[in-house]
This record gives structure tokens, sequence and C-alpha cells, in this order.
């Protein structure tokens, strides 16, 4: 017999890291992310940015792992679980992130079957550097 979802709490716990350099430049290598404004210090100071920034994936992938060590069945979140978001400002080495996530009202619920939070990345002073939605099969609150 299957057990009905418990009902999403109205947020999910918050996490906060410390990005680095080290942490960029090891994604840069597995993803193949390995541009200079990612990878070369030097090289990236020269830009518009004045040094360098993590790639957008990098910060996606820690938001992706954040819902799914939030909820009763990460698996369910892997195979069916869907990020919508807008990357809204450069994340550098030294930032500390915080992730949030709360649930939004039913009448913004995207897909049936799922819970929709409003999810956002900010940074250190309060900028949200990645924000948007998640929506989360219902079956993964078990």
């Amino acid at each position: 017999m299957t057990s009905a979802p418990s009902l999403p709490p109205a947020r999910l716990d918050p996490h906060a890291w410390i990005i680095t350099q080290a942490q960029i430049e090891l994604y840069g290598k597995a993803a193949g992310a390995d541009d200079p404004i990612h990878m070369d210090p030097v090289a990236a100071k020269e830009t518009p940015l004045g040094g360098t920034i993590a790639q957008g994936m990098l910060v996606l992938a820690v938001m992706g792992e954040y819902v799914a060590a939030r909820i009763a069945s990460p698996a369910v979140w892997i195979a069916g679980g869907e990020l919508d978001v807008r990357f809204r400002r450069p994340v550098r080495p030294g930032d500390r992130l915080t992730i949030h996530a709360t649930k939004a009202d039913q009448a913004s619920n995207g897909a049936a079957g799922a819970a929709t939070y409003e999810i956002w990345c900010e940074n250190q002073h309060g900028d949200h550097v990645v924000a948007g939605q998640a929506h989360i099969p219902l079956d993964g609150f078990r």
C-alpha cells in the first residue's frame, strides 16, 4: 500500500556556504566550463567583471542538491523535479551564499501533482544572485 504524500512544508530550511576559487576550478575542470573568467584570476581581473566568477551551473547544481536534501525522497526530485530560475548577479569567490525556499500560494502552482516553491540564492549583501521557482513532485514529501 502506498502512503499519501505529507503536506509540503511552508518553507525549506536555508543552506549557507562560502564559494571558493578551488570549487569553481574543480567544477570547471569536471564540466568543461574552463573559460578564463572562471579559471584564470589574472586574466579575469582585466575584464569588466574585475575578477573570476562562478559558473551559473555550479550554483544551480548546489540549489538542486539543496532541494534533494530537504525532502523525504530525493530520487523523486531527481526524476521529476524542476528548477525554473534566472541568474541575476555574478557570484564571486569568497561570497557567502544562502539558499532559501518558501512555498508559493496554490494559485501559482505550475505542475499538477507538484508543490511550487519560490527559491532564491542570495549573497552576503542580501542580493539575489539566482531566483525563480522549484517544482517538487508531491511524492517527494512522503
